[in-house]
């Protein structure tokens, strides 16, 4: 009955680290393509304003890519690379906070905050899996 309990228990982590890393990337791809292809539109439907340069918003989601790539090594073999689930905790709630400080500021509107509620969720359930996954 135990061992039936860790299999889940290790299904049910390994599809977390995996939805993450597909999360992770298809955020990181489809926000590209709204700044390469339509961002006088996105800006005006987040309320943002344009930058001079796009090298921090490019270089930003170039990383939440690669953490897609770190998350799907972690689903692969959850016994392993523990480093890069303690770095992706850390990310997901200083993206949250960071992102949160400029959503009250009124530098945004909602539309742009909710995914990143979704990666402070993550940032729990890392956090969660770091704690308890030695009782396994």
């Amino acid at each position: 009955m135990e061992r039936e309990r860790d299999m889940n228990k290790r299904k049910f982590y390994k599809l977390v680290f995996l939805s993450g890393a597909l999360w992770n990337m298809a955020i990181g791809v489809i926000f590209t393509l709204l700044a390469l292809f339509a961002f006088p539109t996105t800006a005006t439907l987040f309320e943002l304003d344009i930058p001079p340069s796009f090298v921090f918003i490019y270089g930003f989601l170039a990383l939440v890519f690669a953490i897609g790539i770190g998350l799907y090594t972690v689903s692969v073999n959850i016994d392993k690379n523990h480093g890069v689930i303690q770095m992706c905790a850390v990310e997901k709630y200083m993206v949250f906070f960071v992102f949160l400080i400029f959503f009250l500021k009124g530098d945004y509107n909602i539309g742009l905050f909710l995914p990143v509620v979704v990666d402070l969720i993550y940032g729990i359930l890392f956090t969660e899996f770091l704690v308890n996954y030695k009782k396994l």
